[in-house]
């Protein structure tokens, strides 16, 4: 388990796959490291993460009526603490143009970076990765280190 003073980031997909019962593995991961890091006060997230958590769960997947997201949103309100700024956006640029990810990944990475995290967790990315002095973990392939329980 990461060590409590390391700032966890955590991206969107995994968000949606802690509530989406479609693939019961993968939400009980995705469940599991929330709780986690959220308990240890370590869970950071941006205002880009919780934005793309209610559309995907409204309106491309229909996991959550609009009333349901939004109090999830607000739930996870009190962990978005990252920067979302244009420092964010010229530190993603940079971000895009060495690493070569999707914008929107590039975007998320900056915040986290600029937030002082150490671990970015997603499923999207090149799992142990380093990247702006964040390392990549993908809990769906990481080992017992990473491994969140109750």
């Amino acid at each position: 388990m990461p060590n409590a003073r390391m700032n966890c980031f955590v991206d969107t997909t995994l968000l949606v796959y802690a509530i989406d019962p479609s693939n019961p593995e993968k939400q009980h991961v995705a469940a599991d490291l929330l709780r986690a890091v959220a308990r240890a006060g370590t869970l950071v997230l941006s205002a880009q993460s919780l934005n793309e958590f209610y559309r995907v769960t409204t309106d491309r997947r229909g996991l959550l009526s609009r009333g349901e997201a939004r109090a999830e949103v607000a739930r996870l309100e009190p962990f978005c603490t990252a920067p979302y700024d244009f420092d964010v956006t010229q530190h993603a640029w940079r971000i895009q143009d060495q690493h070569g990810f999707s914008w929107w990944d590039c975007v998320l990475l900056a915040s986290a970076s600029r937030a002082g995290c150490n671990v970015f967790f997603s499923e999207d990315l090149q799992h142990g990765r380093r990247v702006e002095g964040l390392t990549i973990i993908n809990p769906f392939q990481a080992g017992p280190d990473y491994t969140f329980t109750d």
